[in-house]
């Protein structure tokens, strides 16, 4: 070290971000790790993924009906790298680079725990790996049911949480979402009765979607394509009902309280 050095400290990454205050009142308080997961599953968050745009700038048709994180080796592990601004992803990449946008929550429920994940890495005070149990517990949340509410007195449909669908299930819909992504601005799962003492078996299933303006002309071709997905995802066992919704509708707004949101990403690319 120089001696024009001597002395001087070390200058640390600012704290920049409600992740970052989050994540630094868990490192002082372990009381407060449940706030970061919090603010981690409030966030949005970018993550690398592959081929999401051709050499021309354009989103690419071969992945539009899915996304393909890249995973990066982190201490020995397959990882996926997730940065909660995209300076800071810009910041940890020297190459050019595609990547999409998703809340925390949403990115939990499509991985199960197989992987860790790795937030801000090497480029900001949150620079923190969630081994791969974590994940997995995150998983768990991020696609546990809300809690049913009540239908208020004399409403004629009663809606609850959708069945338990599995990882698998959930994945493949929200692929399929993935390639609509420019059609469908939200996707909900749920159950749909005629009154709260109905039996599951008798129930139906439905996946209640809000379209874009773009969608809106295509909306049936959208219907159709999601409906094949989710009745193929159950294995054809159980048919599933695809309405397409206004978002400010009353049963969208109870499906959004009490079933599984899907998650709708967009993406972007740094060069």
């Amino acid at each position: 070290m120089s001696d024009e050095n001597e002395g001087q400290e070390i200058q640390l990454p600012a704290i920049e971000t409600p992740l970052d205050l989050a994540f630094e009142r868990a490192r002082n308080d372990p009381e407060e790790t449940a706030g970061f997961y919090d603010a981690l599953f409030s966030a949005v968050v970018f993550m690398p993924i592959d081929g999401a745009f051709d050499d021309d700038g354009n989103e690419s048709e071969a992945e539009a009906s899915a996304i393909s994180p890249v995973f990066y080796e982190v201490e020995g592990d397959a990882t996926l790298l997730i940065f909660d601004t995209e300076d800071r992803l810009a910041q940890w990449t020297d190459e050019p680079v595609d990547y999409v946008g998703l809340t925390g929550k949403q990115l939990f429920a499509m991985f199960d725990g197989e992987q860790q994940v790795a937030l801000n890495i090497g480029v900001a005070p949150s620079s923190v790996v969630i081994p791969s149990e974590a994940v997995g517990w995150l998983h768990e949340r991020a696609t546990a049911g809300g809690e049913t509410e009540e239908v208020p007195a004399g409403a004629v449909l009663d809606v609850t949480p959708p069945p338990d669908l599995s990882p698998e299930i959930v994945a493949r819909i929200a692929a399929r979402i993935a390639g609509l992504r420019r059609e469908v601005n939200e996707a909900v799962f749920f159950s749909l009765g005629i009154d709260a003492g109905q039996d599951e078996a008798e129930r139906r299933v439905v996946l209640g979607v809000a379209v874009s303006e773009a969608g809106m002309a295509e909306a049936e071709a959208v219907a159709q394509a999601l409906a094949e997905t989710a009745t193929g995802a159950f294995g054809g066992q159980r048919p599933v009902e695809v309405a397409l919704l206004s978002a400010d509708s009353p049963l969208m707004e109870k499906a959004r309280k009490v079933g599984l949101n899907l998650p709708v990403v967009q993406v972007g690319s740094i060069h």
